[in-house]
Parts: C-alpha cells; sequence; structure tokens
C-alpha cells in the first residue's frame, strides 16, 4: 500500500490556480491581502499607491502562478513581487509630478520642521531607489528585516536558509546600501 502524500491546503489551492482555476487564486489572494497591503503600507506610506502596488502584485502572480512550485511556501514569493511593485511605484512618482491641492491630506504636522520632513522624505525615496538596485536577495532580505521588521530567526525560516547566510546577505545588503547612499548623503 502506498503512502499517501499529505497536500496542505494552500499547495492545493496553488496547483487549482496553476490549472486555470480563478476561484482557488482568488482564496489565495484574499488569504494574503492583508500581509501584502501591510508591506505596501510601510513601504508607500500613501493608502492609494498601496492599493494599486497589491493590484498589480495580484496581477503579476496571476500571470506566473503556472511557474510557481506549489510546495513552497506563496507569501515570501507575494511579498517579493509586492516589494518590487513598491520600488516600480517609487520610481513612477519621481517621473509624474501632481499638484500640491491633489494630496493636501498627506501634508504632515506643521508642529515638525519643514526641513526635517523633506530630509526625510528625501532619504526614504532615495532608499528605496537604491533598494530598488540592490540585487534580488539582498533586497529581499532589507524588505523583511527593516519592513515587515522580521527576526534573523524568522528570515532564515521563511526562505529555508542557514540564519548565518542570511546574517551574512543582511550586512552584505547593508553595505552595498551604504555604499550606494553615500554620494546621496553627502
Amino acid at each position: 500500500m502506498k503512502a499517501a502524500k499529505f497536500v496542505s491546503w494552500e499547495s492545493h489551492l496553488i496547483a487549482q490556480a496553476a490549472d486555470g482555476e480563478s476561484v482557488a487564486f482568488e482564496l489565495l489572494m484574499d488569504l494574503h491581502r492583508p500581509a501584502l497591503l501591510n508591506l505596501a503600507l510601510k513601504m508607500l506610506r500613501n493608502a492609494d499607491d498601496a492599493n494599486d502596488a497589491v493590484q498589480e502584485t495580484m496581477l503579476k502572480a496571476y500571470r506566473a502562478i503556472k511557474e510557481f512550485d506549489p510546495e513552497r511556501p506563496l507569501k515570501p514569493w507575494l511579498c517579493r513581487i509586492c516589494s518590487n511593485c513598491c520600488v516600480d511605484v517609487v520610481r513612477g512618482r519621481r517621473r509624474e509630478t501632481d499638484p500640491l491641492e491633489d494630496h493636501e491630506h498627506n501634508l504632515p504636522d506643521p508642529r515638525v520642521r519643514i526641513d526635517e520632513r523633506a530630509g526625510s522624505a528625501i532619504r526614504h525615496g532615495q532608499l528605496l531607489e537604491a533598494m530598488g538596485r540592490l540585487p534580488d536577495r539582498y533586497r529581499q532580505i532589507i524588505f523583511m528585516r527593516h519592513f515587515r521588521h522580521m527576526e534573523v530567526i524568522e528570515i532564515a525560516h521563511e526562505l529555508n536558509k542557514p540564519e548565518g547566510t542570511i546574517k551574512s546577505w543582511l550586512f552584505r545588503a547593508r553595505a552595498l546600501l551604504k555604499k550606494d547612499m553615500r554620494p546621496a548623503m553627502g
């Protein structure tokens, strides 16, 4: 008698979605949408942009689900797609200019000095751009550690890598970011 292979609910849904079952894909997205939206909000600090990034993430995931291995966890893959979409949104912001009146509701507390706010916003934008230039694995490690506030051991578990490897990648990623950001910071 053959031993039956245990298939998790998520991997079953992934396999069905890869076979074109749209309801299975919608269930997967309903399951992971809150985490994706949380990640996008932390990165973009704008609800509309975050919703757009999550929508783009779902579209890209739908197009690529056939190539995804159902034995792997889906959340890290979706978070990587989402973080890349967020970087694309930030790059798009640099090219667009909107009237200030359209963004008045996003203006920060006037009691904080304007030069501090401007400097912080510029550094945040420069940081996201620099992160977009990192190799995928380093960008993913930085997002997981500093945007999702995960511990090194949690990252190692989620990526199925040794803790020492994650520490090494994190060190290298920070060094690359520091080197990339040095000219911008003066």
